[in-house]
């Protein structure tokens, strides 16, 4: 999202009752005795390629900055306030719920996990939300088991483009994703897919698994409904033997699968939504 934008939204007080309430006090307050100039040059430390979280105050504006992102989605989609929202393998992660959260206060939410330790983690998240909250202890490809179809206004992949492929390469790999701590895990799956991308062999691994997903979660949208995508690029992804110019270019690996699979999904662009970042598909 355009941080210009996003900072004059902020200055305005628009998140101030919502959103912002997630965040420190410190951190509250130093936006408040900030111009647009002043918070925009903020976010601008944090929202770069790659995504730098070492300053203070990091964590909290990387929330706020998708938070209010997905928030403006929300609005500029037109996405009604009762809305049902899917969002495949959410982790800890709990943007999208908060977002909708403070978007409506009504809707319902539903996310697919396997990972234990992250399910209970999130749950524990968002326990202070009113708005409806399920979690399906599934990795997407069967949810159709559990959710009927046509019943969700948008489908939700936030950050998830990796942790799909991630998923798929470590069943292939024999990497237990289910009880293993995500993280102390994650440097060898992140290796392991650096190892089929180097080899060329990628996409013959991942390419069928990785579309059997999106068609599935096409399944769950409405006619009219959204699925979106975004992606960011985190700083340290060479250190572990991974890297940053291949996972910054997972959108537009994705848009080029999805479209030659042809699944009935149309591509909406908006002004304020970067497409290498950003990805948002209409049922048509």
């Amino acid at each position: 999202m355009n941080l210009r934008t996003l900072a004059e939204q902020v200055q305005a007080g628009k998140f101030q009752s919502g959103l912002e309430r997630h965040l420190s006090a410190d951190v509250r307050a130093r936006l408040r005795g900030m111009d647009v100039n002043g918070i925009e040059s903020w976010f601008g430390q944090v929202i770069r390629n790659p995504i730098d979280l070492s300053g203070e105050g990091s964590r909290e504006l990387l929330e706020l900055y998708y938070t209010a992102a997905w928030h403006n989605l929300f609005e500029t989609l037109h996405i009604p306030a009762e809305a049902s929202l899917f969002e495949i393998g959410a982790g800890d992660t709990v943007y999208i719920p908060r977002a909708l959260n403070a978007f409506s206060g009504s809707g319902a939410y539903v996310t697919a996990n396997l990972n234990k330790q992250l399910t209970q983690n999130f749950l524990r998240k968002t326990a202070d939300l009113s708005i409806q909250v399920r979690v399906i202890e599934e990795d997407g490809a069967r949810i159709l088991d559990y959710c009927d179809p046509g019943t969700f206004e948008v489908v939700s992949f936030h950050h998830a483009i990796n942790d799909i492929v991630q998923t798929i390469i470590a069943g292939i790999e024999g990497i237990d994703t289910i009880t293993n701590n995500w993280w102390a895990i994650e440097p060898q799956m992140l290796q392991a897919v650096m190892r089929y991308h180097e080899a060329g062999t990628l996409r013959r691994a991942a390419f069928e698994p990785f579309i059997q997903i999106v068609e599935t979660c096409g399944h769950l949208l409405r006619q009219g409904g959204y699925m979106i995508f975004d992606n960011c690029t985190y700083a340290g992804y060479e250190q572990l033997g991974y890297s940053s110019e291949f996972h910054s270019n997972y959108i537009n690996l994705v848009r080029a699968w999805i479209m030659e699979a042809g699944i009935g999904l149309e591509e909406v662009e908006l002004p304020s939504f970067d497409r290498n970042w950003w990805m948002i598909l209409r049922k048509a």
